[in-house]
C-alpha cells in the first residue's frame, strides 16, 4: 500500500492486536474501518503509533487524496467537539481514514469521537 498523501510505501505497525499502516516518509497513518475507534481508548496507542510531527498542510480541506485501498476520492472530516483545525480524510466506500502525522494524538487527547464527547457536542457542552 502507498501513502495517499506522499505516495511513499506504508509499513504495517501493530499495537495491542490492531494493525495500522504508517507512511515510511511522512508518518501519516491509515486506519481501516473502525481501527481508530478501537485504538482511541487504548492507553499509549497514540504515542506508540503516531510518531511524526504534524505538517503545516494537515488542516487543509483543499487536498484531494485517493483512498489507498479502493482508490476513491476521500472527503475531509472534522471531529465534532474536537480540537479546532483537526481535519482528516475519510473514504466513503471502505470507511478507512487517513490522519497526518500528529493528528491521531490530537484526536485521542481530545476524546476522539467517544459517545460522551459526541453527546456533549450535540447539546452544546463541548
Amino acid at each position: 500500500m502507498n501513502c495517499p498523501k506522499c505516495k511513499a510505501a506504508m509499513a504495517k505497525v501493530a499495537f495491542e492486536g490492531v494493525e495500522v499502516d504508517r507512511c515510511t516518509l511522512c508518518d501519516g497513518i491509515w486506519f481501516d474501518a473502525l481501527e481508530k475507534e478501537q485504538l482511541r481508548d487504548t492507553p499509549r496507542a497514540a504515542e506508540a503509533l503516531d510518531v511524526g510531527r504534524t505538517p503545516e498542510d494537515a488542516a487543509s480541506e483543499k487536498r484531494h487524496l485517493l483512498c489507498p485501498v479502493c482508490k476513491t476520492l476521500m472527503i475531509p472530516m472534522t471531529v465534532h467537539g474536537g480540537p479546532p483545525g483537526l481535519v482528516y480524510e475519510s473514504c466513503t466506500v471502505c470507511f478507512g481514514a487517513f490522519l497526518d502525522a500528529g493528528e491521531f494524538r490530537q484526536y485521542v487527547h481530545a476524546g476522539g469521537l467517544g459517545l460522551a464527547a459526541t453527546l456533549k457536542g450535540l447539546i452544546g457542552l463541548a
